[in-house]
Parts: structure tokens; sequence; C-alpha cells
């Protein structure tokens, strides 16, 4: 059958909100509750009981989370933390916001996640933590990661962002105590979205009042309580800190979208393995893997390499490419010590990256592209992304 161009642009993903969203945003409004309220606390109770955790609290996104966690954690000037650098520049601007080293290991070239064989060699006197990073919703190799944490006395902090619903062991991303913090995200691209948001979901209850201050002027209470009928006008600032809170106009969106999303999940499932099964004869591109049973994907992305000897161009050049015929794609993600900012400040710190560099991370950082994937996505359009794809390759 010959090619025939896609008529309207197909974006690489597309939030799914519905009608049950719809009603509960303009029943908050209506209710007089925009801003923290009622059903912030609903959405935590939501959470915990999805994960599997006995502690999680929101606010305005997952960045801010990872920030709180690292304060929680007394991360002073100078500490290091171990993470990756094929992530979002958060994970890493976070650290140094606390006054931390990020220290970056190379990625495991199959998977994309971070190398736990290269932990050990990145330690240091001054190491304090390791922040896995689950990317694409494919989970890290905890294990060895949690092993090599007890044996040195590190903390585990989980960016799971992109993870929301994944599973490592049978055990959904955050149930685990091992890990000090689990972080998540809500932002629309996520499997599960509540416009912005994020959410810390943790163990030890000694951390709650003060991550409730954290996100919120240093109050030593639930403040929006004190607009309440039980509540007091009256409050107390222990400690600085941000504004952070979540919105009940955002809650509103998320107890209806954690209901959906297993749905959301297999759909998004189904995608991704049709898509290995339409591009498994493309030589010019590599295919992620669809993890297993000890990792539980939750299919956030489907990340995809280019070969450019065998494609005749680089991953710039294909993305334009399919740009031209209304395929749309992401990049997730430029490696982070490339930005000309932390490119700078490697150059200041070499010890923080490792003595062979990170050639993995370059590899596919400058040959990985997103394609189109939501559960709203239509094998039609699936159909018309391969056809795009094996179009271009052979032009």
């Amino acid at each position: 059958m010959s090619y025939v161009r896609r008529e309207a642009f197909l974006p690489f993903t597309r939030p799914m909100v519905g009608q049950e969203e719809i009603a509960e945003i303009i029943d908050s409004i209506e209710s007089g509750w925009i801003t923290t309220g009622p059903k912030s606390g609903r959405f935590e109770e939501a959470l915990q009981a999805y994960n599997g955790v006995p502690h999680c609290l929101v606010m305005n996104s997952a960045t801010t989370a990872q920030e709180i966690t690292l304060q929680c954690l007394g991360i002073r000037p100078g500490d290091e933390v171990i993470t990756t650098a094929l992530t979002w520049v958060s994970t890493l601007s976070t650290i140094l916001l606390q006054g931390g080293v990020p220290v970056l290991v190379d990625i495991d070239p199959a998977t994309l996640n971070l190398d736990a064989a290269k932990l050990e060699a990145a330690i240091t006197p001054r190491t304090k933590g390791i922040i896995p990073v689950h990317l694409t919703g494919l989970p890290a190799p905890m294990d060895e990661v949690w092993r090599v944490a007890q044996a040195h006395g590190l903390w585990v902090v989980e960016d799971a962002a992109q993870a929301m619903g994944a599973s490592y062991r049978g055990r959904k991303i955050g149930s685990d105590p091992r890990s000090v913090f689990s972080v998540y995200s809500f932002h629309p691209n996520k499997n599960m979205t509540t416009g912005e948001g994020g959410g810390i979901a943790f163990h030890d209850g000694a951390f709650e009042a003060r991550i409730k201050r954290l996100r919120f002027h240093g109050i030593e209470r639930d403040a929006w309580k004190r607009q309440s009928k039980e509540g007091s006008p009256h409050f107390d600032v222990t400690e600085p800190a941000r504004k952070a809170n979540f919105m009940d106009l955002q809650a509103a969106m998320g107890i209806h979208q954690i209901k959906k999303l297993d749905g959301f999940n297999t759909r998004r499932g189904l995608l991704f393995r049709r898509y290995l099964e339409l591009l498994e004869d493309v030589e010019a591109l590599v295919l992620p893997v669809p993890g297993d049973e000890v990792h539980q994907h939750c299919f956030h992305l489907f990340v995809a390499r280019i070969r450019p000897e065998v494609a005749g161009m680089d991953r710039d050049a294909f993305v334009a490419r399919l740009k031209e015929e209304n395929i749309g794609t992401g990049i997730h993600y430029r490696p982070a010590h490339v930005h000309s900012f932390y490119r700078d400040f490697y150059r200041e710190h070499p010890h923080a990256l490792p003595g062979d560099g990170l050639p993995h991370t370059e590899w596919s950082g400058d040959r990985l592209m997103s394609l189109p994937l939501w559960p709203g996505l239509t094998e039609d359009d699936q159909d018309q992304v391969v056809a795009a794809i094996r179009h271009v390759l052979a032009n």
C-alpha cells in the first residue's frame, strides 16, 4: 500500500482527562475549596492505598518534592549524591540547590537506567546517598542499589517521576522501606495527571510534620484547616520554607485519574508491545526493552534510538523529517551534563564524573527519541507513525 502523509499533527503525548475530572473540578469551584482542602487529603489517601505506602504527601511539583526530601535528609554543602545524567535536569538541580554535588555514573545501554555496577567506584567519604531514576517507567535495578547503599551507610531516594504504576519484584514503586523517599510526578505528560503536581512517598512517620511545614511556609500544622469550622485563625511558623502546596482543583483530577491509572497503563503496554512488533525489522532503530517479571514497566515512554550509520541521518534530522510528516516526537533526555551550566560545573568538579566518562549515556543521548504513546492513541495513529518512519528511512 502506498504511503499517505498524515493530515493533522500527532503529538508524542496528550493527557487523558474525562468528564469525571471536569465535574469534580466544577464541584471544587462551587464548594469554595479551590486551593488546599479536603480533596487534597483524599488524593493523598488514594495514593497511599494504590502504592502500598503508609505516608504520601503531595505538593506543587515533583521537583519541589525532591528538593524537600533532600532538605529533610540534611544535605550540606559539599555532600555528594550519586545519580544518572540521563534524566531531566531537576534530578541534579535539586541536589545543587541544597549545596550538594551530583556525582554521575553511566547507564546500562539496554535499559537506559543507571548501571548499578558503576556505583561502588563512585563512592567517596563525602557520599551521602543515591538517587536512581526509573527512566521511561522501567524500574531501575533496585536490589543492587539497595545492597550498595546498605553496605556503605547511604540513603536511597527513588526518582519515580515517570513510574506511577510500575512495580519492582511485584511491589509498587515507593512501597519498599529500603528507600527513604520516592518521588512521583503528575505533570500532564505523565501516566496520570493533576495538571501539575508531585508527591513524596515515605515509611517513617517522623518525616511527616516537617514535610508539611516545608511545603507551606514553615507552618507547624495543617494550615488549610484554619479556614474551616474546626480550625483556628492562629498559626505558628517554626522554620523558613517555600510555598509549594497542592490545590483541591488539582486533587479533583487526581482522585479520578488514579482510579483510571491501571487501565491507562494496560493500554500503554499494548501499544508499546505493538510498536515492538511493527518495528522489529527496522535495522536503523534500537528498540526499548519491555521489562520483565522483576522490572514491571508502566510504559510511560517508548524511547527508540536511531543508528545514523544505517539511517543515513542523525537523530535531529530524523526527528525533523518526521515532523514534516506530521509526527511529533520527544527527547527524553539530552544528558544533563551536556547542558551549558553543567558542562561548566563538571569542568570545575571533574571528580564527580567517572574517569572513563559517560560513553553509554552520551551515545544514547545523541540518538534517542520518544515516539507517540498515550492511552488515547489509536492503532491507526500508530500505523501512521510506523509508516512515516519507514517512509523517511526509505527516502
